[in-house]
């Protein structure tokens, strides 16, 4: 059963040439990746999200050094076109800061993987500032990925059916975690942190950068002085927030490639462009779930709304940058 009571399961999809949903078969997943018309895929952790809920530092750090050898041994295998995430004990910062050190410098995983919250820090709590540090000091991505029922999940608890729990806790650790990382200020003083936010489509992205910098440029009015309009008509000021002395909006970030999300068919991606760039969007598969899609590059390159560049961006330019591949 996972941290959030839900027992996973996944079944191989019948399109696979690969043996099974792990990494063991490298070269059905080639096989695979040839007919989704992929050239390089990350590869993610899974249900291993639990890790970040266990309270044994001992057993959370065994079980992420296992992964991390296993995942870097066969993308090894895998003729430089599987790249692996680390998975890192975040609740124990000073632990995940020295395997994340091992498993770039010795394993060369090209970046880290984290829920929305670590067990249930947010990501904001100053104890992980020198984790995110060493992530920018190491110039490595940071993907966010969440699991049904797999690790804590804000609001996962409201619900006691899979259906509900997926719907709802998927996108709330996301916009949970982003809103950390904006609230934090670490986004701001550390220039080469960048973060994906993935599974959850990417009509979210206008709406949650409206809504979490509309509430910075609150703050920073309320530090200077009341706007005229708008519910701004208290006095609260930093003291009240508790924000850092310097803090940005999602807008800059998104817009140039630091925080990104991947789309998901149907869509209306032109409408996002337009509002915020194409530099956010990525694409992924979902690749080996049984409800990945097997179309997604066709996909895109059949939208008649988006130009070649366009197109070209979200299949492999962004991803290139982003995961520096």
């Amino acid at each position: 059963m996972g941290a959030g009571g839900f027992r996973y399961g996944m079944k191989i999809h019948p399109n696979m040439k690969a043996r099974y949903n792990s990494l063991d078969d490298v070269e059905g997943r080639l096989k695979d990746m040839d007919t989704l018309g992929v050239d390089v895929q990350v590869v993610y952790p899974t249900s291993l999200a639990w890790v970040l809920d266990v309270e044994n530092p001992k057993l959370a750090e065994g079980v992420c050094r296992a992964y991390n050898d296993y995942i870097a041994e066969q993308c090894q295998k895998g003729s430089d076109r599987l790249k692996g995430m680390a998975l890192v004990p975040l609740q124990f910062p000073e632990i995940a800061e020295e395997e994340l050190k091992r498993a770039v410098k010795d394993l060369h995983l090209i970046g880290v993987v984290s829920t929305g919250a670590a067990g249930r820090k947010p990501l904001h709590s100053e104890e992980l500032n020198a984790f995110f540090h060493t992530v920018n000091a190491l110039n490595i991505p940071l993907g966010f990925h969440a699991v049904t029922g797999m690790h804590y999940t804000p609001w996962a608890d409201t619900y006691t059916d899979f259906f509900s729990t997926h719907v709802t806790a998927m996108p709330f650790s996301m916009l949970v975690g982003m809103m950390s990382m904006i609230r934090s200020g670490l986004m701001e003083e550390l220039p080469n942190l960048r973060c994906a936010f993935l599974e959850i489509g990417a009509g979210w992205l206008p709406y949650w950068s409206w809504w979490v910098g509309e509430h910075v440029e609150l703050y920073r009015d309320r530090e200077n002085e009341p706007r005229k309009v708008g519910r701004n008509s208290s006095n609260w000021g930093a003291e009240v927030y508790q924000l850092p002395n310097k803090i940005e909006g999602p807008e800059a970030y998104i817009r140039n490639g630091r925080i990104l999300t991947t789309i998901e068919e149907g869509e209306n991606l032109r409408s996002i462009i337009d509002w915020m760039g194409v530099r956010p969007l990525i694409s992924g598969t979902d690749y080996p779930h049984g409800d990945m899609s097997w179309t997604r590059v066709s996909y895109i390159n059949e939208l008649k709304d988006l130009n070649s560049s366009e197109k070209a961006a979200i299949l492999g330019e962004n991803a290139q940058e982003f995961y520096g591949v």
